[in-house]
């Protein structure tokens, strides 16, 4: 036991500014001044590379939505690559564009009967069969909602300015709509094979309302294809 009057030493404190086995700040290897050159340059250089990708994704993302200009449309193709279809811009979430047009997509064949003869079959009404086979469904195919319909305007916008497919995509879509027909046709109709299809759309405007004074013209048009041959892999 200490006697009663001795005194205390007081307890030192530990300064801030040392450094602890701990590791705190101040000491050596903590912060940035801990890290070599080659990790400094390496942050340096990726943080660039952020912040110069971001630049430019904004700039392209701005040209896109922003009035027509001359660097805009000097660069158009760049920039469509560029949007589409990650950053396309889509406001028909929020503002649908209703159809102004009824389009149905017609076809017939060319089918070689038994005796060795061509002939062929009457227009078809695709899109009628499609919409009979929905309505009053419960729950309709997607194949007969949209199938056809998408593979057909995907089509059109393919098309140049004579009216033929452009590049690989045209031609896998003019494909796609041989193999469509041919499934909804059957790979013999009125009594002989299929060995050519034709593709046509018809499409007819819908009336104005009863309270507008718009003229709208109803009569249908049509957009007929070339006859198409038909291959052994499209009557799979």
């Amino acid at each position: 036991m200490r006697p009663p009057d001795a005194e205390v030493a007081p307890k030192e404190l530990p300064d801030p500014g040392e450094s602890s086995p701990g590791g705190r700040a101040g000491g050596p290897g903590g912060g940035p001044s801990g890290l070599s050159p080659a990790s400094l340059c390496v942050i340096v250089l990726t943080a660039l590379a952020v912040v110069a990708g971001a630049a430019v994704h904004l700039a392209v993302v701005f040209l896109g939505i922003a009035p027509p200009n001359h660097l805009s449309q000097r660069h158009a193709t760049g920039i469509s690559r560029y949007l589409g279809p990650e950053f396309a811009q889509q406001w028909k979430l929020f503002a649908p564009n209703p159809s102004t047009a009824n389009t149905h997509v017609h076809a017939r064949a060319q089918v070689r009967m038994p005796d060795g003869t061509l002939s062929t079959t009457r227009w078809l009404d695709l899109t009628a069969r499609d919409e009979t086979r929905i309505a009053h469904h419960p729950l309709p195919g997607q194949a007969y909602q949209n199938q056809l319909r998408v593979a057909w305007n995907n089509f059109i916008e393919s098309l140049d300015g004579h009216g033929r497919p452009t590049g690989l995509y045209g031609s896998l879509m003019r494909q796609y709509l041989v193999r469509i027909a041919v499934q909804r046709l059957g790979p013999r109709a009125d009594g002989g094979a299929v060995r050519r299809v034709q593709l046509r759309s018809a499409v007819t405007p819908v009336p104005a309302p009863p309270w507008s004074h718009q003229y709208v013209d109803t009569r249908t048009s049509y957009l007929v294809q070339p006859w198409w041959t038909v291959g052994a892999e499209d009557v799979r």
